[in-house]
Protein backbone atom coordinates (compact mmCIF):
# COMPACT_ATOMS: atom_id res chain seq x y z
CA UNK A 1 0.00 0.00 0.00
CA UNK A 2 2.56 2.31 0.68
CA UNK A 3 4.47 1.10 -3.15
CA UNK A 4 0.75 2.38 -4.23
CA UNK A 5 0.93 5.45 -2.55
CA UNK A 6 4.54 6.72 -3.70
CA UNK A 7 3.48 5.43 -7.28
CA UNK A 8 0.77 7.60 -7.36
CA UNK A 9 2.22 10.47 -5.62
CA UNK A 10 4.67 10.10 -8.73
CA UNK A 11 1.93 10.14 -11.54
CA UNK A 12 3.02 6.76 -12.80
CA UNK A 13 0.20 4.13 -10.44
CA UNK A 14 -1.57 3.67 -14.16
CA UNK A 15 1.48 2.28 -15.80
CA UNK A 16 2.45 -0.50 -12.84
CA UNK A 17 0.62 -3.49 -11.72
CA UNK A 18 1.17 -4.44 -8.32
CA UNK A 19 0.53 -7.51 -6.42
CA UNK A 20 0.76 -8.81 -3.31
CA UNK A 21 1.23 -12.61 -3.19
CA UNK A 22 0.93 -14.16 0.00
CA UNK A 23 1.56 -18.18 1.59
CA UNK A 24 -1.52 -17.71 3.64
CA UNK A 25 -5.36 -17.94 2.90
CA UNK A 26 -5.42 -13.97 4.04
CA UNK A 27 -3.72 -11.39 5.47
CA UNK A 28 -3.36 -11.24 9.18
CA UNK A 29 -5.57 -14.43 9.35
CA UNK A 30 -3.97 -15.13 12.56
CA UNK A 31 -6.27 -12.13 13.95
CA UNK A 32 -9.74 -14.11 12.73
CA UNK A 33 -11.44 -14.53 9.66
CA UNK A 34 -13.19 -10.52 10.17
CA UNK A 35 -9.82 -9.02 10.55
CA UNK A 36 -8.41 -10.89 7.41
CA UNK A 37 -11.19 -10.25 5.44
CA UNK A 38 -11.32 -6.14 6.46
CA UNK A 39 -7.22 -6.33 6.13
CA UNK A 40 -7.44 -7.62 2.26
CA UNK A 41 -10.22 -4.90 1.33
CA UNK A 42 -8.05 -2.49 2.28
CA UNK A 43 -5.70 -4.04 0.20
CA UNK A 44 -8.02 -4.36 -2.78
CA UNK A 45 -9.39 -1.05 -2.38
CA UNK A 46 -5.96 -0.03 -3.83
CA UNK A 47 -6.32 -2.10 -7.09
CA UNK A 48 -3.34 -4.66 -5.56
CA UNK A 49 -3.84 -8.19 -6.56
CA UNK A 50 -4.06 -9.88 -3.86
CA UNK A 51 -2.98 -14.10 -4.42
CA UNK A 52 -3.63 -16.11 -1.38
CA UNK A 53 -1.46 -19.80 -1.16
CA UNK A 54 1.47 -18.65 -2.96
CA UNK A 55 4.62 -20.61 -1.21
CA UNK A 56 7.77 -18.91 -3.14
CA UNK A 57 9.92 -22.28 -4.05
CA UNK A 58 13.29 -19.65 -5.41
CA UNK A 59 14.07 -16.61 -7.24
CA UNK A 60 15.31 -17.05 -10.50
CA UNK A 61 16.48 -13.53 -12.44
CA UNK A 62 13.39 -11.17 -12.84
CA UNK A 63 10.69 -14.70 -12.35
CA UNK A 64 9.53 -15.68 -8.80
CA UNK A 65 8.80 -19.29 -8.76
CA UNK A 66 5.97 -20.89 -6.38
CA UNK A 67 5.56 -24.40 -4.92
CA UNK A 68 2.82 -25.62 -7.03
CA UNK A 69 4.28 -24.78 -10.32
CA UNK A 70 3.04 -21.05 -10.79
CA UNK A 71 5.54 -17.92 -11.99
CA UNK A 72 5.62 -14.91 -11.76
CA UNK A 73 7.63 -11.90 -13.57
CA UNK A 74 8.48 -8.58 -11.62
CA UNK A 75 10.59 -5.53 -12.74
CA UNK A 76 10.87 -4.92 -8.58
CA UNK A 77 10.75 -7.69 -5.74
CA UNK A 78 9.22 -6.35 -2.34
CA UNK A 79 10.23 -9.98 -0.23
CA UNK A 80 10.04 -11.23 3.27
CA UNK A 81 12.43 -13.97 3.90
CA UNK A 82 11.46 -17.10 5.82
CA UNK A 83 11.13 -16.42 9.55
CA UNK A 84 13.91 -18.92 11.33
CA UNK A 85 15.29 -19.35 14.69
CA UNK A 86 18.33 -18.02 14.85
CA UNK A 87 21.54 -20.98 14.84
CA UNK A 88 22.92 -20.39 18.04
CA UNK A 89 19.39 -21.44 19.24
CA UNK A 90 19.65 -25.12 17.60
CA UNK A 91 22.49 -26.44 19.74
CA UNK A 92 21.32 -24.71 22.91
CA UNK A 93 19.02 -27.69 24.16
CA UNK A 94 16.18 -25.44 24.26
CA UNK A 95 14.26 -26.11 21.28
CA UNK A 96 11.26 -28.86 20.39
CA UNK A 97 11.08 -30.68 16.88
CA UNK A 98 9.52 -27.24 15.64
CA UNK A 99 13.18 -25.77 16.51
CA UNK A 100 11.71 -22.50 18.31
CA UNK A 101 11.62 -22.51 22.05
CA UNK A 102 8.18 -23.50 23.81
CA UNK A 103 7.29 -21.40 26.90
CA UNK A 104 3.90 -21.22 29.16
CA UNK A 105 1.66 -18.44 27.59
CA UNK A 106 1.19 -16.94 30.60
CA UNK A 107 4.97 -16.95 32.40
CA UNK A 108 7.14 -17.29 29.59
CA UNK A 109 8.88 -19.91 31.14
CA UNK A 110 10.77 -22.79 29.38
CA UNK A 111 11.00 -26.67 30.79
CA UNK A 112 14.59 -25.29 32.32
CA UNK A 113 13.65 -23.70 36.07
CA UNK A 114 15.00 -20.42 35.76
CA UNK A 115 14.90 -19.53 32.13
CA UNK A 116 12.56 -17.81 30.15
CA UNK A 117 11.96 -17.08 26.38
CA UNK A 118 10.40 -14.02 25.03
CA UNK A 119 9.52 -12.64 21.58
CA UNK A 120 10.75 -14.31 18.08
CA UNK A 121 12.47 -17.55 19.62
CA UNK A 122 9.55 -18.62 20.81
CA UNK A 123 6.61 -20.97 20.26
CA UNK A 124 3.15 -20.47 21.47
CA UNK A 125 -0.05 -21.90 19.79
CA UNK A 126 -3.10 -20.09 20.16
CA UNK A 127 -6.75 -21.85 19.74
CA UNK A 128 -7.40 -21.58 16.77
CA UNK A 129 -4.34 -23.91 15.59
CA UNK A 130 -1.45 -20.33 14.41
CA UNK A 131 0.85 -19.32 16.62
CA UNK A 132 1.31 -15.95 18.46
CA UNK A 133 2.93 -13.55 15.88
CA UNK A 134 6.28 -12.74 16.33
CA UNK A 135 5.58 -9.30 16.41
CA UNK A 136 7.53 -6.78 19.02
CA UNK A 137 4.51 -5.12 20.77
CA UNK A 138 4.38 -8.99 21.95
CA UNK A 139 8.03 -9.41 22.76
CA UNK A 140 7.32 -5.94 24.89
CA UNK A 141 4.69 -7.02 26.82
CA UNK A 142 6.18 -10.22 27.63
CA UNK A 143 9.17 -8.96 28.41
CA UNK A 144 7.65 -6.74 31.13
CA UNK A 145 6.08 -9.33 32.93
CA UNK A 146 9.34 -11.69 32.99
CA UNK A 147 11.44 -9.23 34.03
CA UNK A 148 8.65 -8.43 36.82
CA UNK A 149 8.43 -11.98 37.86
CA UNK A 150 12.57 -12.23 37.70
CA UNK A 151 12.65 -9.07 40.41
CA UNK A 152 9.26 -10.65 42.57
CA UNK A 153 11.76 -13.78 42.85
CA UNK A 154 14.58 -11.61 43.78
CA UNK A 155 13.05 -9.66 46.30
CA UNK A 156 10.92 -12.27 47.74
CA UNK A 157 7.86 -9.93 47.32
CA UNK A 158 5.00 -9.30 45.02
CA UNK A 159 2.48 -11.23 43.62
CA UNK A 160 3.06 -13.34 40.02
CA UNK A 161 2.38 -11.50 36.87
CA UNK A 162 0.54 -13.20 33.97
CA UNK A 163 1.12 -12.28 30.31
CA UNK A 164 -2.70 -11.96 28.59
CA UNK A 165 -1.91 -11.98 24.88
CA UNK A 166 -2.93 -8.58 24.20
CA UNK A 167 -1.60 -6.87 21.57
CA UNK A 168 -1.85 -4.12 19.36
CA UNK A 169 -0.45 -2.96 15.36
CA UNK A 170 -1.30 0.38 13.18
CA UNK A 171 -1.59 -0.82 9.15
CA UNK A 172 -0.10 1.95 6.79
CA UNK A 173 -2.07 2.12 4.23
CA UNK A 174 -0.24 5.64 2.44
CA UNK A 175 -1.29 9.10 2.13
CA UNK A 176 -0.59 9.67 5.56
CA UNK A 177 -3.12 7.14 7.14
CA UNK A 178 -3.45 4.10 9.22
CA UNK A 179 -5.48 1.82 10.29
CA UNK A 180 -5.30 -0.09 13.64
CA UNK A 181 -5.82 -3.41 15.03
CA UNK A 182 -5.56 -4.78 18.62
CA UNK A 183 -7.33 -7.12 20.52
CA UNK A 184 -7.16 -10.45 22.88
CA UNK A 185 -4.64 -12.99 20.71
CA UNK A 186 -5.04 -15.45 23.67
CA UNK A 187 -9.17 -15.36 23.10
CA UNK A 188 -10.94 -18.71 22.30
CA UNK A 189 -12.13 -20.17 20.12
CA UNK A 190 -10.88 -17.54 17.54
CA UNK A 191 -8.74 -13.92 19.02
CA UNK A 192 -11.06 -11.22 19.86
CA UNK A 193 -9.51 -8.72 17.73
CA UNK A 194 -11.38 -5.77 16.16
CA UNK A 195 -9.43 -3.04 12.83
CA UNK A 196 -10.67 0.02 13.15
CA UNK A 197 -10.96 1.63 9.83
CA UNK A 198 -7.54 4.20 8.68
CA UNK A 199 -7.61 7.65 9.19
CA UNK A 200 -5.11 10.40 9.76
CA UNK A 201 -5.55 10.26 13.87
CA UNK A 202 -4.01 6.67 13.31
CA UNK A 203 -1.38 7.76 11.46
CA UNK A 204 -0.82 10.48 13.90
CA UNK A 205 -0.91 7.94 16.48
CA UNK A 206 1.69 5.79 15.03
CA UNK A 207 4.50 8.82 14.90
CA UNK A 208 3.88 9.27 18.19
CA UNK A 209 4.26 6.22 19.38
CA UNK A 210 7.18 6.31 17.52
CA UNK A 211 8.93 9.63 18.75
CA UNK A 212 8.04 8.26 22.53
CA UNK A 213 10.13 4.82 22.03
CA UNK A 214 12.89 6.51 20.43
CA UNK A 215 12.95 9.25 22.79
CA UNK A 216 12.49 6.95 25.53
CA UNK A 217 14.70 4.04 24.38
CA UNK A 218 17.43 5.71 23.12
Amino acid sequence: MLIDADCRRRGIRDAVEITLYSAEPGPLGVAGPEVSAAVRGMVEEKDILYRPEHQVARIEGHQVLFTHGVHADFDLLAYVPPIRPPRALADSGLVDGSGWVRVDRQTLATSFPGVHAIGDVTLIPLAMGKPLPRAGVFAHGQAEVVARNIARSVLGRGSTVLYDGHGACFIETGDGKAGYGSGNFYGEPLPAVQVRKPNRAWHAGKVLLEKQILWQWL
